[in-house]
C-alpha cells in the first residue's frame, strides 16, 4: 500500500507506533457500474450483519463529455436515490427494490441527497428530495426492503438524519432556500410521519457580527439524549463566505439547539464534518482555504490557491469548549478537501479525504483526485500520532475538474460528478469502511469519459479498529446464511515479465506479459468473481540511488524522485495475457518496470524480483 509522509504542523510531529503502521484497504469494489456513486455513504445493520450503501442517482451530476454515451439515468431513471445491501463485508452488493425501484415510491421520493442513520431499534432510514421536498424512509430487515416511510417529510434542501430511540428519527435541513432558515424535525414512528414545526438552530451572535446556522451531518447521542450538528458562521454584513465554524446542541425538550463556536477559519468545503466517540467526545474536521494575496490565477481571475490544510478540533464537554486546532495533513504540492471522520472508543478516529496531486483551483482547473484516511488512535491527546495512508492505492478522479457550484456545473460545462462529499464509518468490529465516488472509468463503445461517477468501497483489512481489540486483517466474511460455505479469496495473482519482453528506447516503451489467479484454490462453492485476474497495471520509473524512483506519469513526464513503494501505475491491456506501449521522451539511465495483477476479491500483487519485475537501460 503506498504511504505518504505528510508535512504536519508541530503539534502533530510525533512517532508514529508499530501498530499503526500496519492500515491498510481493500483494493477499491465497484458496487454497480452501470448506477450513480456521487455523496455516497455506507452504514452498518449490527442486527442483520448487513452494510446498506446509498448514493446520489446522478441527474445533476453530471460531465457532458460524458454525454456522448448513454445515460444510465436515463434508463434506470426512478426519482429515488440509489440503494445497496451487502451480506459479505462489502465483496459484492445487490441493488434494493423491485420493479426498478429502491423503496416503495409511496413512501420514497427524490433522486439526491441521500443520508443514512440507525436507531437504537436497529432500524435504518434515508432520505432524498425532489428539487423541494424532503422525503423520509426506513428499513427493519436491514436495508432490503423499505416498509415505512412518506415522500414528504418537510419541505427543504440538503436534509442530515440522526437516528434516535426505537422509531424515532431526527431530519434537519434548510427550509428556505438562500435564507437563515435551518430547522429539525421529528417522527417518532419510523419515518411515517414528521412533526410540522420544527427545531430551529440558526440566528446571529449577541454582538450582531455573525449569521450562524446548522450545516452538516447531525448525531444523536445515546449516551446523553441529546443530538449535535455543525454549525457555520458568515460575516452579517457581507455573508459571501465561512469565517468560523462550531456545533449547535439540543437537549431534548428544549425549544431550539444552542450554537458554541469553536475555531476562526476559512473553509473550502460545504460544510465541516463531526463525530461522536462512545464517551460523548466531539471531531470536527474542516479543510481551510488559504490563497496567495495579489495574485489572479484562480478560477475566473480569482486569487491562486495555496497549500491547505485538514485540521481537526476536540472538545470533550459536548461543544461547549474546543481544543487548538490539530494539522491532520499539510502537503507542500497539493490541495486537500473534503474530509469526514468516523469515531470508535474514546480518542479513536478515522479522517478520510480527498488530495490532489498539485495546486489547482479545482473549481475550472485539473488535477488528479486520490482518497487519503488517517488512523488515529490518541485523538484526545495534545500531540496525537497519525497513520496516513493512501487507501485506495490509485487516483480515483483523473486529470478533471471538481465543481463545487451546484446545478450551475453542468451549464458551465464543469466536472461534477463528484457531488460535494464522500464519507467514512465503522462496521461491526470498529473496522473502517469508505465509500466514494469513481470516474476512472471509460464508456467500453465510445471510449468517452463516463457522464457519472461510479460507486466505489474501500474497507480496512489489516491494523488497529477504532472500537475493542484485535486487528482488522481477520476474516470478514460474517457467519449468515448467504456467506456459509463461501471461501475467502486472499491469495493474490501471479504476473510473469520477462527482460526479452521488455522494450525500453528513449521514445517508446513496450511491454508484455502473463498473469493469473487461483482464487479459493478449488473450492466447490468458488464465487463466480472469484480467481479471476481483474486488470493488470504496470509502473515504470528511472532509478535514483538505492531507494528512490522518478516515476513516469500519465503526462509522459518522469515526476519527482520518491520512494519506490509508491508507484504511478498505468492500466494494461488484457488480463491473463497482458500488453502495454507508451511514447515518452525518457532521459539516459536505468529504468525499473514492475507489472502488479489485481483480483476481483481486491487481492494486490506486490513486486518480485525474479518474476515481475524487469528494466532497461536508456543510452
Amino acid at each position: 500500500m503506498r504511504r505518504l509522509s505528510l508535512v504536519l504542523s508541530v503539534a502533530v510531529l510525533a512517532a508514529i507506533p508499530a501498530s499503526a503502521q500496519a492500515v491498510q484497504f481493500s483494493h477499491p469494489i465497484f458496487v454497480d457500474k452501470e448506477l450513480a456513486g456521487g455523496e455516497p455513504l455506507v452504514a452498518t445493520d449490527s442486527h442483520h450483519k448487513t452494510l446498506v450503501y446509498t448514493s446520489h442517482e446522478g441527474t445533476t451530476h453530471l460531465y457532458q463529455p460524458g454525454f456522448f454515451s448513454p445515460l444510465p439515468f436515463g434508463v434506470n431513471y426512478r426519482n429515488q436515490v440509489n440503494i445497496w445491501t451487502s451480506e459479505n463485508d462489502g465483496a459484492s452488493w445487490q441493488r434494493t427494490g423491485v420493479a426498478g425501484f429502491s423503496a416503495d415510491p409511496t413512501k420514497s421520493a427524490g433522486f439526491s441527497d441521500p443520508d443514512l442513520t440507525v436507531d437504537e431499534s436497529g432500524r435504518i432510514y434515508n432520505t432524498g428530495i425532489d428539487l423541494v421536498n424532503d422525503s423520509l424512509f426506513s428499513s427493519q430487515d436491514g436495508g432490503k426492503t423499505w416498509d415505512r416511510g412518506n415522500p414528504n417529510c418537510h419541505d427543504g434542501d440538503r436534509p442530515w438524519l440522526a437516528g434516535g430511540r426505537a422509531n424515532e428519527v431526527f431530519l434537519a435541513t434548510n427550509t428556505t432556500e438562500n435564507a437563515l432558515s435551518h430547522e429539525i424535525f421529528q417522527s417518532t414512528d419510523g419515518g411515517n410521519t414528521c412533526s410540522s414545526t420544527g427545531i430551529p438552530d440558526q440566528g446571529t451572535t449577541s454582538d450582531g457580527k455573525l449569521d450562524y446556522a446548522g450545516n452538516g451531518k447531525i448525531y444523536y447521542s445515546r449516551r446523553s439524549d441529546r443530538l449535535i450538528e455543525p454549525v457555520t458562521y458568515v460575516d452579517h454584513a457581507n455573508p459571501g463566505a465561512f469565517v468560523a465554524l462550531g456545533v449547535g446542541t439540543w437537549t431534548r425538550g428544549a425549544a431550539q439547539f444552542t450554537a458554541h463556536k469553536a475555531v476562526d477559519t476559512t473553509m473550502y468545503a460545504h460544510w465541516p464534518a463531526i463525530a461522536l466517540d462512545s464517551a460523548d467526545n466531539v471531531y470536527m474536521v474542516y479543510d481551510d482555504n488559504p490563497t496567495v494575496g495579489g495574485t489572479t490565477g484562480g478560477c475566473g481571475g480569482g486569487p491562486t490557491p495555496a497549500p491547505n490544510s485538514i485540521k481537526m478540533v476536540v472538545s470533550r464537554d459536548f461543544g461547549q469548549t474546543w481544543s487548538a486546532p490539530i494539522t491532520i495533513a499539510h502537503p507542500a504540492n497539493a490541495r486537500v478537501f473534503w474530509p469526514w471522520i468516523a469515531a470508535g472508543d474514546p480518542g479513536r478516529v478515522s479522517v478520510v479525504w480527498y488530495q490532489s496531486d498539485r495546486i489547482a483551483d479545482l473549481d475550472c482547473q485539473d488535477a488528479d483526485v486520490s482518497i487519503y484516511e488517517s488512523h488515529i488512535m490518541g485523538a484526545l491527546d495534545p500531540q496525537p500520532a497519525l497513520d496516513t495512508v493512501n487507501a485506495a492505492g490509485r487516483p480515483i478522479h483523473v486529470n478533471g475538474s471538481v465543481c463545487q457550484g451546484g446545478t450551475t456545473c453542468v451549464a458551465e460545462m464543469k466536472d461534477r460528478r463528484l457531488g460535494d462529499f464522500f464519507t467514512n464509518g465503522v462496521d461491526n468490529r470498529g473496522c473502517v469502511l469508505i465509500a466514494s465516488g469513481d470516474t476512472t472509468q471509460s464508456d467500453p463503445t465510445t471510449g468517452q469519459p463516463l457522464a457519472i461517477s461510479l460507486p466505489i468501497f474501500l474497507r480496512q483489512t489489516s491494523g488497529p479498529p477504532l472500537t475493542g481489540n484485535g486487528s482488522c486483517d481477520a476474516s470478514r466474511i460474517p457467519p449468515t446464511a448467504a456467506a456459509r460455505g463461501q471461501c475467502r479469496d486472499r491469495i493474490a495473482p501471479v504476473s510473469k515479465l520477462r527482460r526479452r519482453n521488455v522494450r525500453g528506447s528513449r521514445r517508446v516503451v513496450r511491454l508484455r506479459g502473463t498473469s493469473r489467479d487461483r482464487g479459493c484454490a478449488g473450492s466447490a462453492t468458488l464465487n463466480a468473481r472469484k480467481g479471476h485476474v481483474q486488470n493488470v497495471y504496470v509502473s515504470i520509473a528511472k532509478v535514483k540511488g538505492r531507494h528512490g524512483c522518478r516515476f513516469l506519469n500519465r503526462k509522459k513526464r518522469l515526476q519527482k524522485v520518491r520512494n519506490c513503494r509508491r508507484p504511478t501505475l498505468f492500466r494494461a491491456h488484457g488480463t491473463t495475457r497482458w500488453r502495454f506501449a507508451i511514447r515518452a521522451h525518457l532521459p539516459r539511465g536505468h529504468y525499473r518496470v514492475v507489472a502488479r495483477g489485481l483480483d476481483a476479491s481486491g487481492n494486490k500483487e506486490r513486486p518480485h524480483k525474479r518474476r515481475n519485475e524487469s528494466g532497461f537501460t536508456v543510452r
